[in-house]
């Protein structure tokens, strides 16, 4: 009776044990790593993620649940090639860079404090400027340009965003 008892208390500690040690791996959010272990990701050294965490997507900072509480995105999704940058006023959205012309489903859109995603940029000598081409949300694609200062720049890194040609008259 006592060693059926002690070998019972045995197998209980173990599966307790495993189940600590299912819930303590964790995914490493630089790289993508799986079933770490340590406080260290063991594929590329990034520390352990504490209880916040920061979307890779959009750049939401401080995140507590499953999903990014600015984009939706889900905790250890992490961004491809894809950038976003946050919005800090109107967007004046046209066909290229400098052009002032207008597509009919293009103009001024009140997407300040929303992240948007940026597909290119171009130098704009003229003007001395940077333009971002974007993708506007809620219009099936549609995408324009528009002026990097009307962004946050701390928001994205412009080195990310591709550069398009665009020739420029004066």
């Amino acid at each position: 009776m006592k060693k059926t008892a002690l070998l019972v208390c045995c197998v209980i500690l173990l599966l307790v044990s495993a189940v600590a040690a299912a819930d303590s791996t964790w995914t490493c959010t630089s790289c993508g790593q799986t079933g770490n272990t340590n406080n260290y990701c063991p594929y590329c050294g990034s520390k352990r993620p504490s209880g916040t965490w920061n979307c890779q997507i959009c750049g939401k900072k401080g995140n507590t649940g499953n999903y990014c509480v600015n984009c939706g995105s889900q905790k250890y999704a992490t961004a491809s090639t894809e950038v976003y940058g946050l919005a800090i006023q109107k967007l004046a959205v046209n066909a290229g860079p400098g052009t002032k012309r207008y597509f009919k489903e293009l103009g001024t859109y009140n997407l300040a404090g929303q992240y948007i995603q940026i597909l290119a940029k171009a130098w704009d000598p003229n003007n001395d400027i940077w333009w971002v081409k974007v993708v506007l949300p809620d219009r099936d694609g549609t995408t324009g340009w528009t002026g990097y200062k009307r962004f946050d720049p701390d928001s994205f890194n412009l080195d990310d965003v591709p550069t398009e040609y665009w020739e420029y008259k004066k």
